[in-house]
C-alpha cells in the first residue's frame, strides 16, 4: 500500500492527545455510604451484566481511537499496487532484428519478449492495443485493437526478420500514434535510455531490455580469391567474450568440406585464419562451431572472383574505352556482333549502342548513345559508391547525354535530374550503363576515366551466375529475360522456400542469412543473405522506466479514487456508535 499524500499522518498527535485527555480525567473515591436504599436499582443491573457496564467505559475509548485513524486515513489518500497495466492504451514496439534470435533461458531473446507481451495483453482491463515490428522499416501490426484475442493471436505470429532493426523511426512512428495516456513498451535488448527519452519525451515508457552478455564468436569477415594460378583465402574471428574461446572454422562447397581448422581466441582479441589452396567453385561458405549464445554470425558467403577476366569488345565501340581498359591491364578482344558465340565465353561486355535487347548474357559495361540527346546545363552530382571511388567529377564537362533507357538502376551520377552512369543487373547479370558518349565529354582526359574503368572491372568481376550479396528480406526489382522471369528459391538443403514470378514481382531474399540458389528452367543462379555488421553483437543493456509517476500516480487514482469515501464513511460510523455508547452509559 501507498499514500498519496502522507503529511496528513501528522494528525495522529490528536490519537495522543485523546489518549492523555483519559489520563487526567476526573478520578472517584469510594466513600462509605449509611444506606443503600437509593442504589438499590444501579446495583441490580450492575450486577446483571457487570461485563456490559466495564465495556461501556473502554469501548468510548476504542471507538473514539478507531474513528480518528480512519479518518486520518482517508485525508492521507491511501492506494494499493495492483496488478494492472497503466495508460488508457497501450503500444508495443518490438525488435525483430538478428540479435533477437540469441539464446536466452533456454529460448530466445525474441521468444521471451513474446511471452513478456503475450502476459501484458493478459491482464488488460479494456486498454486499446497498437503493436509496431522495429524492423529496417517499421511496419504498424495492429492499431488500437481492443479484443485481447486477437492482439494474442497477432503477437503468437511474430517472427524474426534478421534485419538491423530502426528503432529511431520506431518510436517517432510510436510517438506519432501515442495519446495523452498512452503507455509505451519497448521490447529489444540494447535500447539506451537517452534514444528513447530524446524520441519519446514526457512519454510513460517501459523498456525492457531482454538477454545476457553471453559467450559470442563472430566471424567478422570471409572471402577467396584466385590469384598466381591457385584459389586462396582468409577468414577473421573475433572473440567477443570475457574468456578465452575455442572453435573450428571450416569451408564449404558442393556439401563438401575443403577447410578446417581448430583455433583458440584470447577475449576480446581476432584470430586471422590464412587459408593456401582451395579446390576451385563458384561459391564458398565459411562456418565456425562453438557453443556461443549467438549462431546467426557464425557463417558468410564468398564468391570467387576470376582473377583477370577478358574484356569483349562487341561491335563499334568507343577507342577512348578499349584503350582505358588496355591501360589498367586487362586483355581486350574485339567481337563482331554477328559472329558472336555464347559457348564457353566468360569475361565483360565493352558494348555501345541504344539497346540492350542484343547484348550477350555476361556483365557488361555498356555505353548508350542514341540520336535522340539532351543538352546538359546543371551542375554534376554523384553518390558514393564503389564505382566512383577516387574519380573526381568537379571539373568534368559533358556536353550532352541520351535519355536514360526504360529499367529498375540505381543512378551514382547525375546532371541534374538526368541520370548520367547507372548501374543495375541486366538478365541476371551485373551491368553499367554511361549515358553519354565519350565523344561528347572531356573525360578519356581526365586521370579519373581509367579509375572509373578499374573500378567498373573489379565490380563487374563477379561471378557471372551470382546474383549479389542481400541483405535479409531485401526486395529489389531485377531487369531478367523472358527465360528468368520464373524462378525457385532454394536453400543450402535443397529445400524449396518459395517461388517468384519476376515479371509482376520484386525479388525477395529470404530472411535468414546464407547461401542460396535462384532456379530458372534448367539455370542456377547463385547469391547470398549476408547479416548487418551492426547485428554482430549481442549487447544487453538493463532495463528501465521513464516518467514512471505520471500514469501510475494517475492510474492509482482513478483506480481507488473511491476508497477514501469508505474510510470516512466507516469513522462516521464508528462516531454515531461511540455517541449511542455513551448516550446509553450516561442515561443510566
Amino acid at each position: 500500500m501507498q499514500f498519496i499524500s502522507p503529511l496528513y499522518f501528522s494528525l495522529i498527535l490528536f490519537l495522543g492527545a485523546v489518549i492523555l485527555f483519559y489520563f487526567f480525567r476526573k478520578q472517584y473515591t469510594e466513600k462509605s455510604v449509611s444506606s443503600n436504599m437509593l442504589w438499590q436499582q444501579t446495583l441490580n443491573e450492575w450486577q446483571a451484566s457487570p461485563f456490559l457496564k466495564k465495556m461501556q467505559q473502554n469501548l468510548l475509548f476504542w471507538l473514539q481511537i478507531l474513528a480518528l485513524l480512519l479518518l486520518m486515513l482517508a485525508l492521507s489518500g491511501p492506494v494499493f499496487k495492483q496488478n494492472a497495466v497503466v495508460g488508457d492504451d497501450v503500444i508495443f514496439v518490438i525488435d525483430s532484428s538478428a540479435s533477437m534470435s540469441a539464446d536466452f533461458q533456454e529460448k530466445d531473446r525474441f521468444t521471451a519478449a513474446k511471452n513478456e507481451m503475450l502476459q501484458i495483453i493478459d491482464i488488460l482491463n479494456g486498454q486499446n492495443v497498437t503493436i509496431i515490428q522495429a524492423g529496417q522499416q517499421p511496419q504498424i501490426l495492429l492499431n488500437k485493437e481492443s479484443n485481447k484475442s486477437h492482439a494474442e493471436q497477432v503477437v503468437t505470429s511474430l517472427e524474426l526478420t534478421y534485419d538491423h532493426e530502426s528503432m529511431n523511426e520506431a518510436l517517432r512512428l510510436a510517438n506519432s500514434l501515442a495519446g495523452e495516456g498512452s503507455a509505451i513498451h519497448i521490447f529489444s535488448d540494447n535500447v539506451e535510455e537517452e534514444l528513447a527519452a530524446d524520441e519519446l519525451p514526457n512519454r510513460y515508457v517501459q523498456v525492457h531490455n531482454i538477454g545476457e552478455n553471453d559467450v559470442n564468436l563472430s566471424l567478422i569477415s570471409f572471402g577467396v580469391t584466385y590469384t598466381e594460378g591457385r584459389t586462396s583465402g582468409v577468414a577473421v574471428i573475433e572473440n567477443q567474450s570475457d574468456e578465452k574461446q575455442n572453435a573450428e572454422f571450416a569451408i564449404l562447397g558442393e556439401e563438401q568440406q575443403l577447410f578446417q581448422q581448430s583455433v583458440e581466441i584470447e577475449a576480446g582479441e581476432r584470430e586471422i585464419i590464412q587459408v593456401g589452396e582451395l579446390k576451385e567453385l563458384p561459391l564458398y561458405e565459411g562456418v565456425i562451431s562453438t557453443k556461443d549464445a549467438y549462431s546467426a554470425d557464425n557463417q558468410l558467403t564468398a564468391v570467387l572472383s576470376s582473377g583477370s577476366p577478358q574484356v569483349y569488345s562487341l561491335g563499334e565501340t568507343s577507342s577512348f574505352a578499349v584503350r582505358g581498359f588496355e591501360t589498367i591491364g586487362a586483355e581486350v578482344i574485339q567481337a563482331a556482333v554477328g559472329e558472336w558465340d555464347q559457348d564457353n565465353r566468360q569475361g565483360i561486355i565493352l558494348a555501345e549502342g541504344d539497346t540492350l535487347e542484343e547484348l550477350p548474357n555476361l556483365p557488361a559495361i555498356y555505353f548508350h548513345s542514341s540520336t535522340e540527346k539532351l543538352e546538359l546545363n546543371e551542375a554534376i552530382t554523384i553518390q558514393e559508391d564503389q564505382l566512383l571511388q577516387f574519380v573526381d567529377h568537379d571539373s568534368l564537362y559533358i556536353g550532352q547525354a541520351s535519355k536514360p533507357l526504360e529499367g529498375n538502376w540505381e543512378t551514382i551520377m547525375q546532371s541534374g535530374n538526368h541520370p548520367l552512369i547507372q548501374k543495375g543487373s541486366h538478365n541476371g547479370q551485373p551491368i553499367i550503363i554511361v549515358n553519354f558518349s565519350l565523344s561528347d565529354s572531356d573525360w578519356p582526359l581526365h586521370p579519373g576515366f581509367p579509375i572509373f574503368l578499374f573500378n567498373a572491372y573489379e565490380w563487374l568481376s563477379q561471378e557471372t551466375d551470382f546474383l549479389g550479396y542481400y541483405q535479409p528480406g531485401e526486395e529489389k526489382w531485377l531487369n531478367v529475360s523472358n527465360a528468368m522471369q520464373s524462378i525457385d528459391i532454394f536453400n543450402i538443403e535443397d529445400e524449396n522456400l518459395y517461388s517468384l514470378n519476376l515479371e509482376n514481382e520484386s525479388f525477395r531474399a529470404p530472411v535468414q542469412p546464407g547461401s542460396y540458389q535462384a532456379v530458372s528452367q534448367d539455370h542456377i543462379y547463385h547469391f547470398a543473405v549476408a547479416l548487418d555488421e551492426r547485428e554482430k553483437q549481442i549487447t544487453s543493456g538493463q532495463s528501465f522506466t521513464l516518467n514512471e509517476r505520471t500514469l501510475e500516480a494517475k492510474q492509482a487514482s482513478s483506480v481507488n479514487e473511491s476508497l477514501w469515501f469508505w474510510l470516512a464513511l466507516i469513522a462516521l460510523v464508528f462516531i454515531a456508535i461511540e455517541w449511542e455508547v455513551y448516550r446509553r452509559g450516561h442515561r443510566v
